[in-house]
C-alpha cells in the first residue's frame, strides 16, 4: 500500500486531495487515482464486492436467465468474452450449451440454492475465480440504450393496421398523464426544464451502471438515482442547463459504489442530449415522457417491494447462495425510503404532465 503523502495532496498525482479511501485513509483526487495499480489491493476489492452485490440482488427476468446461462458457459468452456462471429463456437461448445440449457430448463433462477446444485463442481470453481479477479463483468454482454436505436427518416408503421411508428416498440411504455393545467392553474417555475434535465442524466447514469437490469433491482436503482438526482431526492433546483446535467458526476464522486470514468460521465451527458432531441422532429418529446416514465415504473416498483418489507423484513433474493458470495454486502438503502419514493412519485409524474404541455420550451435547450 503506498504511504500518505503531505497534507492535502493526492497519494498517486501532484493535485489537491479531494477524497479520502474508505478502507486506507489514503487522500485522492479522482476516480482515475482511485484505481491507480499501487491502490489495487483497495479498489479491486471495492469494486469485485460490486460486481458481487449485483450479481446477490434483485429478482431474474428471462432476458439476464439467458444471460446468465450465457456466463456459465463462457466460464465453463474458458473462452474469451470478446469472441464473437460466425467461428466463435465450435461443435464442444455447442454441446456444453445445450447441456448447461437443459440442467437449466426447469430451475428459477431466483432460487440460488437450487441453481447452485445444478452447477458441475468444475464450474463452481470457475465463477467463484471469475468473481475473486473482477473478471465477471467482462463476461456481461453490454447493455444498448434504447434510444440509440436507428431511426429512418421515412418512419414504418408497427403493423398496417397501426399508425404507431416502428421506434416505438423498442422504448419503454408511456405512462398517461393529464395536460399541466389540469393539475395546477399557476405558471410553472422556470427551473422545471433544468430540473427535468438533470433526472434524464441520473436516469442514464443508472441504467448504465446497472446495464440495463435496473428494474429487476428497484431498490438498488432507486438508491442510486437518488443519489445522482437532488431534483427527486432533496428538492434542489437548477437554472442552467450544464449545471443540472453535470450534477450526478458530482454527487457520484462522494458514493465509491456510483463513481465512474470520464469517459462515462461524458457519455452520460451525450445521453441527456439524444433523450432531449427525440426520435423524429416532429415527435421531440417521446424519448423523454419514454425516459421519465421508466423511471415512474421503477418508483412504482421500489414502492411495493418496500411495503413488502415493513410487512415482512428479509434479505433479498440473489442468483447464488450465500456461501458464494459470503463477503458481499448489499447496498445500503440511506435515501430510499417509503416517503421518499412516493413524493418522487408524484414528482415525476408531474414532469409528464410538463412535457405534455411544455414541449416546445424543452425543444428550445441546446447543449
Amino acid at each position: 500500500m503506498a504511504s500518505v503523502n503531505g497534507e492535502g495532496k493526492c497519494n498517486f498525482c501532484t493535485n489537491e486531495s479531494k477524497y479520502t479511501c474508505p478502507r486506507c485513509n489514503v487522500p485522492y483526487c479522482s476516480a482515475a487515482c482511485y484505481k491507480h495499480s499501487s491502490h489495487a489491493q483497495c479498489s479491486e476489492e471495492f469494486y469485485r464486492t460490486m460486481v458481487e452485490e449485483e450479481l446477490h440482488g434483485g429478482a431474474v427476468s428471462d432476458e439476464s436467465r439467458k444471460k446468465m446461462i450465457e456466463i456459465l458457459r463462457r466460464a465453463n468452456s474458458g473462452e474469451s468474452p470478446l469472441e464473437d462471429g460466425e467461428d466463435a463456437l465450435d461443435s464442444d461448445d455447442d454441446e456444453d450449451m445445450e447441456d448447461l440449457d437443459k440442467r437449466m430448463a426447469d430451475i428459477d433462477l431466483n432460487n440460488s440454492e437450487a441453481v447452485w446444485k445444478k452447477l458441475s463442481e468444475e464450474e463452481r470453481k470457475e465463477f467463484q475465480e471469475l468473481i475473486k479477479n473482477g473478471e465477471i463483468e467482462d463476461l456481461i454482454p453490454p447493455w444498448i440504450p434504447w434510444w440509440e436505436q436507428e431511426v429512418p427518416k421515412v418512419q414504418e408503421v408497427s403493423s398496417p393496421s397501426s399508425s404507431t411508428p416502428a421506434y416505438v416498440l423498442n422504448c419503454p411504455t408511456v405512462v398517461d398523464a393529464p395536460m399541466l393545467k389540469e393539475v395546477m392553474k399557476e405558471s410553472p417555475s422556470p427551473c422545471i426544464p433544468f430540473n427535468i434535465l438533470n433526472v434524464l442524466a441520473a436516469y442514464s447514469w443508472t441504467v448504465r451502471l446497472f446495464n440495463g437490469d435496473h428494474q429487476e433491482s428497484s431498490l438498488d436503482a432507486t438508491e442510486a438515482i437518488f443519489v445522482l438526482s437532488t431534483v427527486l431526492s432533496s428538492n434542489a433546483n437548477y437554472e442552467e442547463a450544464a449545471v443540472a446535467v453535470e450534477s450526478p458526476k458530482i454527487e457520484a464522486q462522494n458514493h465509491l459504489w456510483l463513481m465512474e470514468s470520464e469517459e462515462f460521465c461524458n457519455t452520460v451527458r451525450d445521453d441527456v442530449w439524444k433523450i432531449l432531441k427525440g426520435p423524429t422532429s416532429t415527435d421531440k418529446t417521446f424519448y423523454m415522457r419514454a425516459a421519465i416514465s421508466e423511471i415512474h415504473v421503477l418508483l412504482t416498483t421500489c414502492k411495493v417491494s418496500l411495503a413488502k418489507r415493513k410487512k415482512s423484513p428479509g434479505t433479498r433474493k440473489g442468483i447464488f447462495p450465500p456461501t458464494l458470495l459470503q463477503d458481499s454486502n448489499q447496498v445500503e438503502l440511506k435515501l430510499t425510503t417509503l416517503p421518499t419514493v412516493k413524493l418522487a412519485i408524484k414528482k415525476v409524474e408531474f414532469f409528464l404532465s410538463y412535457i405534455n404541455e411544455y414541449s416546445s420550451v424543452l425543444a428550445s435547450i441546446s447543449p
